[in-house]
């Protein structure tokens, strides 16, 4: 299997949920669009992948969707965005499913738009195509939390079991939501109904080979309140700056079209 550079590879970055655990700290937008200083959340998870090079961004989004769209017309950012929004919630492969037609690239690296686990994508993608599986998923070191996904794997670091968000066990890794997949990954995930990319679709998908990409940087997420609020206290000081380049390409990608709404010039 030949590797894609992270230049040539689409990033889709996942927003759909309702992040209903957060909501007494952040209730007037999406989980990913809670500010940290001058940016949202979303923002600096996208920001690791664009300095690589990447420069083509398809977000996901679901509840208060208009959020995402509004700042990023009024922010110019160095790479093409294009949107997915879902009218109902459909799910991580759900939502996978809806942005099919926006994706070009394969393989294409996808991403939780709540977390943060700092990976070099030209490496991810290096070892995805060594292990020429259907997939590859970032993996960082199990703590004592059992609120996240729980991944095993053998010695040729191919993924064995799944077990998300259960304490208890004996999982050496943590699911840190950032996956290269092979497009043809995508014929697995239904159209038009919810369904879990970590509870049904990978899982289902083993035999085919999945392989875990252990990273040693820390795993952020933005879930409860005290997780937002220690993520800004750590990351507060680093500030964006004036971005130069251009402003949100808008797409909307419904269930059953893909219609441009206008390139600002």
């Amino acid at each position: 299997m030949n590797t894609l550079r992270a230049a040539a590879c689409d990033l889709l970055v996942l927003c759909g949920g309702l992040g209903t655990r957060l909501r007494t700290a952040v209730s007037d937008r999406p989980k990913p669009m809670a500010m940290i200083g001058d940016r949202p959340f979303v923002g600096i998870v996208i920001e690791q992948f664009a300095q690589y090079g990447m420069r083509r961004i398809i977000l996901c989004s679901g509840y208060m969707g208009n959020h995402f769209k509004e700042w990023y017309a009024r922010n110019e950012h160095p790479y093409e965005l294009f949107f997915s929004q879902e009218s109902s919630p459909l799910g991580t492969a759900g939502a996978l499913a809806q942005a099919g037609g926006l994706i070009r690239s394969n393989p294409f690296i996808a991403v939780n738009g709540d977390s943060l686990c700092t990976v070099d994508p030209e490496a991810l993608l290096a070892f995805h195509a060594a292990k020429g599986g259907c997939a590859t998923m970032v993996l960082t070191t199990a703590s004592c939390r059992s609120d996240v996904g729980f991944v095993t794997m053998d010695e040729q670091a191919r993924v064995t079991a799944f077990a998300e968000k259960q304490p208890g066990g004996s999982s050496r890794f943590h699911n840190a939501g950032v996956y290269v997949f092979e497009r043809s990954l995508m014929e697995h995930c239904p159209a038009q109904r919810p369904c879990s990319l970590e509870a049904d679709v990978l899982p289902a998908l083993l035999s085919r080979g999945i392989f875990g990409f252990v990273s040693n940087t820390p795993l952020y997420d933005i879930g409860t309140p005290e997780r937002l609020e220690s993520f800004r206290a750590s990351h507060m000081g680093t500030s964006s700056g004036q971005q130069s380049g251009k402003r949100a390409v808008e797409i909307e990608s419904g269930l059953n079209h893909t219609r441009a709404l206008g390139v600002p010039a």
